[in-house]
Parts: C-alpha cells; structure tokens; sequence
C-alpha cells in the first residue's frame, strides 16, 4: 500500500490510515494493511443487548519502506515559486531522510504561514524562490502536492540567499534576514534554530 491507495469502503481508520470524503479507508503511509474488529454494545441501538462489530483498518511501516511524507513528518524542501496564496516546495528531506524516489512536492497555504495575524500575511515578505524551509506535513493535500504548515517558531526559512548578490544571508530577528556583505536586510518567515 502507498497513500492514497483504498483499502476498503465502510469502517474505521487506525494508524497510518484515515476515511475520506466518500467513507473509503486509505492509507497514509506505505506499508502492509492491518484490519481488527471492535466490539461495542451500544452501537446495535435496538435495545437487544447484541454486540455491534466494526473493522478498524491500519497500515503498518516495514523496517526499509519508501521515504514517503506523511502527516506531522518534518520536511525540508526548496521554494520554487511563490504566489498571493500559495508558496509552492519541492520536498527534499522527510525527517532527516530523502523522499524515495523523489519528485514530492508540497504547499504552504496563506492560512498555514503563521499561527498569530493569519490575516495580515503577505507570502512574498514569508517566502522567495530559493529559500530552504522547514516546515510539517498539515495534511495529504491533492493529488499534486501535500499541504504544509510553517505556523510554529521552529518551522519556517532556515537559509536565504539575497535576492541581489546570491549570498547566504543570516537571520537577525524573527522575521528578517541580512546579506553580511552588503548589510542588506529581507523580510522572511524565521524558523528558530536551536544550536
């Protein structure tokens, strides 16, 4: 199984699975297909006392399975464009490791640069074409991209290069960074780096 892929109609979802729109369990990680049943006396509703019996389907990672994003992984990646809603990255590391077979892309909505003054953000002060994130995977996203969140201190531009002389410039508060050669200073989304 890799996500997205059907695993049954009707039921309920466990690790590594969820239900869509339609009541189809599906995964959410590559791996083998796990299915339990439930029991519950109270589901019947008829007052017959009969036990109820639900399939709870999972999906189980193997040692050596595909690097694949999934939610709440924390992905690097690089802008590769940004628009008035959307800052679009192509996702180079899930947890330290590279993506099999590569080719994931994500997508930091407007709603999802920062948890504070959503209203007021602006991407192209966040993000620029180039810029390394570190951003967590939100959702499964559609059938291009993954959405993805940099709305905590830690998540958000780890390098920048200046736009004018393509150097690596330095972050000096939470939302700025500086050429150390020109002294020039860009609006970004800082992540924290902790040393």
């Amino acid at each position: 199984m890799c996500p997205g892929d059907a695993i049954a109609r009707g039921g309920e979802a466990g690790v590594g699975t969820y239900v869509d729109h339609a009541g189809v369990v599906r995964a959410s990680v590559c791996g083998a297909v796990t299915a339990a049943t439930t029991t519950d006396g109270s589901a019947a509703g008829d007052g017959s006392g009969r036990w109820s019996m639900t399939m709870v389907y999972g999906v189980r990672r193997r040692a050596g399975d595909p690097v694949v994003p999934r939610v709440d992984d924390v992905v690097y990646g690089r802008v590769t464009r940004v628009q008035e809603k959307a800052a679009h990255v192509e996702i180079l590391a899930v947890n330290g490791r590279s993506p099999t077979g590569g080719g994931f892309m994500g997508v930091v909505r407007k709603q999802d640069v920062r948890a504070f003054e959503i209203d007021k953000v602006e991407l192209d002060l966040c993000f620029r074409g180039g810029d390394v994130v570190r951003a967590k995977v939100l959702s499964l996203g559609d059938a291009r991209s993954f959405y993805l969140t940099t709305a905590s201190d830690e998540l958000g531009v780890v390098q920048a290069l200046h736009s004018g002389s393509g150097e690596v410039m330095l972050p000096i508060s939470w939302t700025e960074f500086q050429d150390p050669v020109t002294g020039e200073v860009e609006d970004r989304k800082v992540a924290r780096v902790d040393e």
